[in-house]
């Protein structure tokens, strides 16, 4: 009998620590779509030497569909700049509800 109360409780013991795995590597892969999606807006703001409404717009949408809440901005640069000086994508925001989450970018304007 004690035997299978020991399986039991190490079977228990490994599902609750598969399942805190499965949720860390849901997180890392929030992350990663959050930092490809600054990476691909960083790059628009050198080519267009700021982040416009329209493209700011796109912005909000696309790292609301990844599954960032409570999203700001502040630190983006949004008014132009001139050829050579930098221009920073900065997202702040939460990952379900729970989880803070930041990603800065900056780059060199080279409209």
């Amino acid at each position: 009998m004690a035997d299978i109360l020991t399986m039991f409780i190490f079977i228990m013991g490994l599902t609750v620590v598969l399942i805190a795995f499965y949720d860390c590597i849901g997180l890392l892969k929030t992350r990663e779509d959050i930092s490809q999606i600054a990476r691909k807006y960083t790059l628009i703001a050198e080519t267009e030497g700021y982040v416009s409404d329209e493209t700011r717009e796109k912005l909000v949408s696309e790292l609301t569909a990844g599954g960032l809440t409570e999203i700001d901005l502040s630190g983006t640069t949004f008014a132009p700049v001139g050829y050579g000086n930098v221009v920073t994508v900065k997202i702040a925001g939460k990952v379900k509800e729970k989880y803070d989450i930041t990603e800065q970018r900056a780059s060199t304007a080279k409209y």
